[in-house]
C-alpha cells in the first residue's frame, strides 16, 4: 500500500471517530443510558475526473480510482449503462485497498459511437484494450454487471492469465436471453409481450444504442471457454424484478431459467460460487455494495 493511500485510510478514520464523539449522548434524556455503539470508518479513495483514451481506433472515456502499483480492478457496466450510472456506490470504496478503473463501452457515455453491428467479442477487444491504455497492470479483476458478465467472460476465456478473478453481478447467463426469447409471446398486448420485447431488441443492432448483433452474439455466448482456475463468484438477485405485464407463472418459468444460467457460470471455472444475496434486486451494486466491495477484496486475496 502507497503513502498515499495509507493517509486515506488513516485520515478517514479519525474523521469517522469525530463524528461519533461529537454526537454521543444526542436525543438521551439524563437518566436513559446510551447504548454501546461501534465505529466503524468507510474508506472511499476520490474518483478521478474522466479521461478519454483511444484503443482500436476509438475513444473510450474513463475514470479511475486508487493508487498506481495496487491490486487492478476494471468494472464492466450491464448493457447500455454508463460508468457514472453504475459504479459510483463501489468504485471509491474500492479504490482505497485497489487500483480500479471503469469505462462505457462504444455508444454508451462519452466513448465514440458504436460501430454498424458488434458481439461480445468485439466488446471483448475493446476491453483489452482499455486495460492496456488506463494501466491497469495483470492480472485484474474483473467486475461485471447484467450483461457485462458476458463480455467479461469472453475476456477471460480467451486469455486467462489476464484474469485475476472474475465476480459477477447478477449477470443474465450463457442462454438466458434466448429462454426469454422462447418462454414469452412476442404478440403485442399478450402478457410477457413487453419483458420478451426488451430482449428482442439485442438482437438487432439498429434497435439498442450498443448496435448488438445478438443473434450472432448470443450464440457465441453459449460456446464461452472454460477458464481453469480463474476463481469465480457470481451474485445472484434475492427479490426479482420483472415487468408487471408479465404473468406470476411466466416470471417463476424465467426464474427458473436465470437460475439454470448461473449453474452454467460455475461450469466456466474449476474454482467457482454461486452466493445468492438478501435484500437484492438486479443492482446489487446499489442495494448492497458492502456484498460487492467485500468480494472484490476476497477475489484480490486468493
Amino acid at each position: 500500500m502507497t503513502l498515499g493511500g495509507a493517509l486515506r485510510r488513516t485520515t478517514a478514520l479519525v474523521a469517522a471517530l469525530a463524528t461519533a464523539l461529537g454526537c454521543t449522548g444526542c436525543g438521551l434524556t439524563d437518566d436513559t443510558a446510551a447504548p454501546e455503539t461501534s465505529v466503524r470508518a468507510v474508506d472511499a479513495a476520490r474518483v478521478g475526473d474522466v479521461v478519454v483514451v483511444r484503443a482500436g481506433g476509438h475513444r473510450f472515456a474513463t475514470r479511475c480510482a486508487g493508487d498506481h502499483g495496487d491490486p487492478s480492478v476494471l468494472l464492466v457496466a450491464d448493457a447500455g449503462k454508463s460508468m457514472a450510472s453504475s459504479w459510483s456506490s463501489v468504485q471509491g470504496r474500492i479504490g482505497s485497498f485497489a487500483r480500479v478503473c471503469a469505462y462505457d463501452r462504444l455508444g454508451v457515455g462519452g466513448s465514440s459511437a458504436a460501430p454498424p453491428a458488434q458481439t461480445f467479442a468485439d466488446m471483448a477487444t475493446d476491453l483489452r484494450g482499455v486495460v492496456d491504455k488506463v494501466g491497469l497492470e495483470p492480472p485484474v479483476v474483473l467486475v461485471a454487471h447484467g450483461l457485462g458478465g458476458i463480455v467479461a467472460a469472453t475476456v477471460v476465456g480467451q486469455d486467462p492469465q489476464l484474469a485475476a478473478g472474475l465476480l459477477l453481478i447478477d449477470a443474465a447467463g450463457p442462454g438466458y436471453a434466448q429462454a426469454v426469447l422462447d418462454r414469452l409471446p412476442a404478440a403485442a398486448g399478450r402478457r410477457g409481450a413487453k419483458e420478451r420485447g426488451s430482449w428482442s431488441a439485442l438482437r438487432f443492432p439498429a434497435d439498442n444504442v450498443e448496435h448488438l448483433d445478438g443473434r450472432r452474439a448470443f450464440v457465441e455466448a453459449t460456446r464461452l471457454q472454460p477458464f481453469g482456475a480463474v476463481p469465480l463468484i457470481a451474485l445472484t438477485h434475492s427479490i426479482a424484478r420483472h415487468r408487471r405485464s408479465t404473468a406470476p407463472r411466466q416470471q417463476a418459468d424465467l426464474e427458473s431459467a436465470w437460475e439454470e444460467g448461473q449453474s452454467r457460470w460455475l461450469a466456466l471455472s474449476a474454482d467457482g460460487r454461486l452466493e445468492r444475496v438478501d435484500l437484492a434486486g438486479h443492482d446489487i451494486q446499489v442495494d448492497q455494495p458492502d456484498v460487492v466491495v467485500e468480494r472484490v477484496r476476497e477475489l484480490l486475496q486468493r
